[in-house]
């Protein structure tokens, strides 16, 4: 079974083809292309223009797999951060006899800790974990979810702030979407709050929601903040000593405060961190600001969120591999009868 699976980002919109065999996923080929298209359709178009022997894929492909950013309505998602809108009507003139799932970004992400990917995953918060232990000894328990009525939190910050939950079923996981990311996001003390405060008139003077403050426009608005210029994250972050940084400092105590948020909201057995931000610049979650903000707590508030491992998930692929492993999952509840 061959499936056409993509992530379409604010940034870049990926387009892979995968196999999936007696349920082993196997990546093929794939394109990368800017998401700066106005539709849909126009997209589908230059994924063809650039695909060699297209004509045998099309015949080949029998699901369809597309994960975009922004929330899922009526079967369709309206880019948050690109000026399209993901559906299923041009696909299905290409793939007429393909199943087709459109999915949130961030449910493919929490598909992917189900993936071979999070083998690669880097233990960032070691919880009741032994910090030599590997996420690759924990995909099967992942899979199962250890055996536990627990979710897992996956979020993640990147052109926006996603969040998703992977949790137990009856018959087997499955994934809840959130717009987490647009909730308000709660700022402290003087040093915050002016921080806070620079990020209203950056946006209109409106409320300052954890997206704005946890994405890669946040990062560069709070490099500016707090060193007078503007600077880009792919050129500052690689400067000697931004580990050791204020700016870097106060992003990694955002980011654990949003963690520990979710954290005690849901009370999962792990928490799972992926996106660009991170996956580009690792300090950012390393930093001991993260490790202190993520377990500020009391009582057993801080006894729960201490046993709680926090993983790193930096695989550059992982929103497409998670994509895959939604498809293959379908096709599964397909043959069981279960659903189509």
């Amino acid at each position: 079974m061959d499936m056409l699976v993509a992530d379409l980002g604010g940034t870049q919109s990926r387009f892979f083809r995968f196999s999936c065999e007696d349920g082993e996923i196997s990546v093929k080929e794939g394109v990368i292309l800017s998401s700066r298209q106005t539709s849909f359709k126009a997209l589908l178009e230059e994924v063809f223009a650039k695909w060699t022997g297209h004509g045998k894929f099309l015949q080949d492909v029998s699901v369809l797999v597309f994960a975009a950013a922004g929330p899922v309505r009526d079967g369709r998602v309206v880019m948050t951060n690109a000026g399209f809108t993901v559906e299923k009507g041009p696909a299905e003139t290409l793939f007429p006899h393909a199943r087709c799932l459109i999915m949130n970004d961030f449910e493919a992400q929490a598909w992917a800790c189900l993936s071979p990917v999070m083998r690669q995953a880097e233990l960032v918060v070691p919880g009741r974990l032994s910090p030599g232990s590997t996420a690759g000894e924990n995909v099967a328990a992942f899979s199962g979810l250890s055996g536990s009525a627990s979710p897992v939190v996956v979020t993640g910050a990147g052109t926006g702030l996603g969040a998703a939950w992977l949790l137990p079923g009856r018959d087997a996981p499955f994934v809840l979407p959130s717009e987490a990311g647009h909730q308000a996001f709660p700022f402290e003390g003087r040093e915050e709050l002016a921080f806070s405060e620079f990020l209203s008139a950056r946006h209109d003077g409106g409320e300052v929601t954890a997206e704005f403050v946890l994405s890669g426009s946040g990062l560069a608005l709070l490099y500016e903040h707090l060193c007078g210029r503007s600077g880009d994250p792919a050129v500052f972050t690689r400067e000697k000593g931004f580990a050791d940084s204020l700016c870097c400092g106060l992003f990694a105590r955002f980011y654990g405060r949003f963690c520990r948020m979710a954290a005690l909201a849901l009370l999962p057995q792990a928490v799972v961190l992926t996106g660009g931000v991170a996956g580009r610049t690792p300090s950012l979650v390393r930093h001991p600001e993260f490790f202190r903000e993520f377990l500020r707590s009391r009582g057993s508030q801080k006894t729960f969120l201490e046993g709680v491992p926090v993983w790193l998930n930096a695989h550059p692929q992982a929103g497409l591999w998670g994509a895959a492993r939604a498809g293959a999952a379908l096709m599964q509840s397909c043959l069981t009868g279960r659903s189509c």
